[in-house]
Order: C-alpha cells, then structure tokens, then sequence
C-alpha cells in the first residue's frame, strides 16, 4: 500500500527497508518513530502500514510524520514537563509521549482522548509501570505555553532550530549561505507536506484518458510540466483510476524534469545508470518516442524487482536490468551509450517536506561523504559515452559539494567534456528554475516543488 508523499527520486537507493507491523494505528506510529530516532532507519516504503485498514492507514501515516517532523520542538515541551532527563533506555516511552503530544497539539485531538490512548499503550506494554509517569507529563505537556520552550535560547541560529524543529548543523549551514530570511523559508518549507504529484504514463490517447478519470478525483493539471497532475485531495494512490492498468507514476514536478532534460531520442543507446525503482526509467522510455536500447542499472540487486515490478505496472518492456555499481567501469565494460541518466545517491535534503526523517539521520560529515561517491559514479560512466553523448547528472539534494562543486570537480579533471547549460526558453521550463550556471535548481517553498539539482554534460572529445 502506497501513501501520498513520495517524491519519485529514488533517493534512498541504498537504505534499509522497513519490517514494521502493527494492525493499531497509534501503535504504528510509535514504532515508525522508534525505527528512525532509536534504530537509525529510514521510513522508505510503506511496509510498516500494511497491516493496517484503510480508514487506519492515512492516521498513522499522518501521526508519524508529524511526529517525526517536529520531533525536537515536542522533545523540549515534554522536557519541561519532567523532574529529570528520560532515561536513554526508555526510547518506547519517549516515542509514546511524542505522538501523542503531536496528536494533541497539531491534530487537535482532545488531549484528554491523546494522553488516553498513550497511557493505555504503555499499560500494554512491557513498561507498564511508567503508565504514571507517562499520563502526568503527558496532562502538563498539553496545558503548558509552549512559548516557554524557547526561553533562555539566545542564539537567533539554535532557537530557529528549536522553532522549526530542525538539527542546528543543518540550520547553521543554511542560514550561513541563505541569511535568517531565506534559510527560515526553506524550513519553514520543509515543514509543509508535500502534495501528491502523477506523471501521466502511456500514449497522448492513453494519458488524455488518464487524465479525464484523475480529473473527478480532484487533479490539477500542472501548468509548467508537461504530463503532471497534483491530487488535491488525500488517499490511497493504487485506489487512484488508472493505477492498476499503469496509467500514471508518482513523481514530483523536479523529478519529472530530470528525465526530461537528457532529451532521450528513438534509436538511442540509453543508461540510467542508478535507475531504481524504475519510476525515470519508463519515463526515458515514454519520451523516447519510439524504439531505443534502454538499460536501467543498479548496485542493489534486491531494489531491482521492485524496478521491475514498477516497469511491469507501466508496461514498459525491453528494458534490459543489470545489477552492478556505476562507479565501477568494468561493470560497462566494451559498451557504449549515447545518453546515460545518473540519478545519484545523495543526502536528499531537497526532499525533507516528504520525507522528515532525513532530518535527523543526516550528519554535518554527510554531503562530502556523499561527494566522493557522485564523483566516482560520473568517473565511471564517462568513458562509456560516445563522442557527443550527453550525461543528466541529478541529485534530490540542496547542497553545494553534491550538486556544482561535483560538476566542478568532474569537468576539472576531464577536459573532453563541458557544461551543455539548460535554456529555458528551449526547454519550455520557468527561466527561475535555472540557475546562473545553466543548471536545473528547485527549491522547496519556491518552486512549488521538491528540491532538485541537474546538470546536463557533454562529451566534446
């Protein structure tokens, strides 16, 4: 079962699945949050809600994220409310006291219902005797001034922190580059869910058809991409009409224009290079427009049946899947391609508004770590280009040394390619969706959209 929120990226090609299973909804939600704050693993998939109904399903999705999205400004209000620090080994009740003080203060739950159902829970539980603990704080936690939360914090960079409930290194780096005004935006940004955005799969007859059906169930064509709706109500999108027959992929307007910018061509020689779970994939094959020889690439064998899986779906066939890491050029080895999409692996935190947890599992060390790794993909994937083939190189991420400084690094030591800078008016994109550079930058907040950076190379020699 699929949720609203995805962005379509693929950004977490290299993370844990989820084995959560709980048939209770606020129960759910404590555990996704136990799986990110205490495990250290992300929420990618929604395994963790199959258990659940479909009534069930949207609340704990929307308790968890939310729980998860200001995890630090309730942390500090409950803080308030307790003689000492929770001891670190009661993660579970921590979990607990978060959601449901995210029930009450943002759902507006009664409270009286919220600390119920959370002191209910830990009676269940193998912490049972914390139930007291649990409904004292929990009864204060919901009847106190939460301006309160923010008194003694006098560096303007740690109370914005606290306020939009964002790590301080995080907070630091972008207000160092952005000022106060434009670093508050983006987190404020952050904070906003993210709409459910479609790319219309198929033929013009199949997409038209699509469309018309989308349409009653509250679509909004979007004006600057071609191909995309928004949901503007809430659901579950297999339910959607046309999911099942392969009518639509879900994709945010950024990660659209991704495959679009490569300028795929009939008879070309195509690679996405980190290609799950396949969603640019069958888009490369769409824009095509007719027969090409397309190979969708992965290092993580076990994320290639789900791609296969999403090409089935879309009926998109003849795609030839291959596991093997991009960075490594013996994978390639006696081939060539004259377009080749590297999607790469990156922090992702272009994509926060979707996916909150991101927040708190990224660490300052992150984006050059990152780095090295984007740098050694397009290193290994140029030598398996022809002479005036074309790289997209992408990330769903908002940091410099993942997006200009790797393009930088990568033109400086090799001299047969050069920067093929984006033309809005050739592309039919908003010209404030490029950057000074000629690269492809969104902004959350900005742009309508996720955060996405490309960048469209060439080989010369």
């Amino acid at each position: 079962m699929k949720v609203w929120g995805c962005c379509g990226n693929g950004c977490g090609k290299s993370l844990m699945a989820t084995t959560l299973r709980s048939s209770d909804p606020r129960r759910c939600a404590v555990e996704a949050v136990l799986q990110v704050m205490r495990d250290g693993r992300p929420l990618r998939g929604t395994h963790w809600l199959e258990n659940l109904s479909s009534r069930d399903t949207g609340l704990a999705f929307e308790i968890a994220m939310g729980s998860l999205r200001y995890h630090a400004l309730l942390t500090a209000q409950l803080a308030r409310c307790m003689a000492r620090p929770l001891a670190q080994k009661h993660h579970f009740i921590k979990a607990v006291l978060v959601t449901a003080l995210y029930q009450a203060h943002f759902l507006r739950v009664p409270a009286r219902a919220a600390v119920f159902e959370a002191v209910g829970m830990v009676k269940n539980s193998k912490e049972k005797a914390m139930a007291p603990f649990c409904n004292a704080v929990l009864r204060k936690a919901v009847s106190l001034d939460w301006t309160g939360v923010f008194l003694g914090i006098s560096d303007p960079v740690e109370r914005l922190a606290l306020e939009t409930s964002h790590p301080s290194w995080l907070v630091r780096r972008w207000w160092e580059r952005f000022g106060e005004v434009g670093c508050r935006h983006r987190l404020e940004a952050g904070n906003h869910p993210a709409p459910l955005t479609l790319r219309l799969h198929g033929d013009p007859v199949v997409q038209q058809s699509t469309l018309q059906r989308l349409l009653a169930h509250g679509a909004k064509p979007c004006s600057d991409t071609p191909g995309a709706v928004v949901m503007e109500t809430g659901g579950v999108v297999e339910a959607l009409p046309g999911y099942a027959e392969g009518g639509f992929a879900v994709a945010d307007q950024g990660a659209q224009w991704v495959a679009r910018l490569l300028r795929p061509q009939p008879g070309d020689r195509i690679l996405d290079a980190c290609a799950a779970p396949g969603g640019k994939t069958a888009h490369l094959a769409q824009l095509a427009g007719g027969p090409c020889e397309l190979t969708a690439m992965d290092k993580n064998p076990s994320r290639l049946q789900r791609l296969r899986d999403n090409l089935r779906r879309l009926r998109v066939v003849g795609v030839e899947v291959i596991a093997g890491d991009a960075a490594e050029s013996t994978v390639l080895a006696g081939r060539t391609f004259d377009r080749v999409l590297v999607d790469a692996p990156c922090t992702g935190t272009g994509i926060i508004r979707r996916h909150p947890e991101i927040k708190w599992l990224r660490q300052p060390g992150d984006p050059g770590r990152m780095q090295v790794e984007q740098v050694a993909i397009l290193t290994g994937i140029a030598g398996h280009v022809v002479v005036g083939g074309v790289v997209l190189y992408a990330t769903c991420s908002m940091e410099p040394e993942e997006n200009q400084e790797v393009i930088q690094l990568f033109l400086a030591s090799h001299p047969c390619w050069r920067l093929d800078p984006v033309m809005p008016e050739e592309e039919q994109l908003p010209a404030e969706w490029v950057n000074a550079e000629g690269c492809f930058q969104t902004w959350p907040g900005l742009c309508g959209m996720d955060g996405f950076f490309a960048a469209r190379l060439v080989r010369i020699a």
